[in-house]
């Protein structure tokens, strides 16, 4: 009797742990899953926001390009006209 109620009760102790094990490993697969899945959304976050990134550096770069040609014209006319008042001075001293 006694062998008898201990082989069923290791038989039950044994169904208990394979399925325990195979809900364990169902678990880890679906974590993994969720992982992989949570990895994919990350990656396509960071693409996202590289692609704005690359397309707000381009306008600031069109940007500062026309900011440099509009700085460039006008450092050309003070030039033009700080040439201009020293041939003045210039005329004015040899009179």
């Amino acid at each position: 009797m006694r062998t008898s109620i201990a082989t069923l009760l290791s038989v039950s102790l044994l169904m208990l742990a394979g399925c325990t094990r195979e809900e364990a490993n169902s678990k880890a697969r679906e974590a993994g899953r969720e992982t992989r899945e949570a990895g994919r959304e990350v990656k396509e976050g960071g693409r996202k926001a590289a692609y704005e990134a690359g397309k707000i550096a381009h306008e600031v770069a069109e940007e500062t390009k026309e900011a440099a040609k509009k700085a460039g014209k006008a450092i050309r006319e003070g030039a033009r006209e700080a040439r201009e008042g020293w041939k003045d001075a210039k005329r004015e001293k040899s009179k």
